[in-house]
């Protein structure tokens, strides 16, 4: 007999931990700051920061952040390092190969038949290169 595995019903962690911060006490807000500060944090880091900052005001802490908001700062970078392949916006980093040739092919061309002196051949050239560091940046993501 074969019996079906429940899928966990509980949220993420960045969620129900925001709901936590919202409700803590100082004692349990470094109890937070430890266990936020060991965890890894794919998502919602600006959500967290937003409710820390906010719990700390709230209980006039002052400037003691207890290292957490630098914390979720470096951990955000780390995720949207790790996602290799997207931009931080859910857009695919990706290089259309046919553009890139095809600018490629204009910039040979120019460079085959130079003409320095003519400021057509400049500008054209200065398109190109535009446009091959148009393409090849939104491949690198920067």
């Amino acid at each position: 007999m074969q019996t079906k595995q429940k899928s966990p019903s509980g949220r993420p962690f960045h969620e129900t931990v925001v709901d936590v911060i919202n409700q803590a006490s100082s004692a349990e807000m470094d109890g937070l700051a430890l266990l936020i500060k060991m965890t890894n944090i794919p998502k919602g880091h600006d959500e967290i920061i937003t409710a820390w900052n906010r719990r700390r005001r709230d209980m006039l802490w002052g400037t003691e952040d207890l290292g957490v908001p630098a914390y979720l700062h470096a951990q955000k970078l780390v995720a949207m390092e790790k996602s290799n392949d997207t931009l931080g916006t859910g857009e695919k980093r990706s290089v259309n190969l046919d553009e890139l040739q095809q600018e490629t092919k204009k910039l040979l061309a120019l460079l085959k038949d130079r003409q320095p002196g003519l400021m057509t051949w400049n500008e054209f050239l200065w398109q190109r290169l535009q446009n091959l560091h148009k393409l090849t940046s939104q491949a690198l993501g920067k």
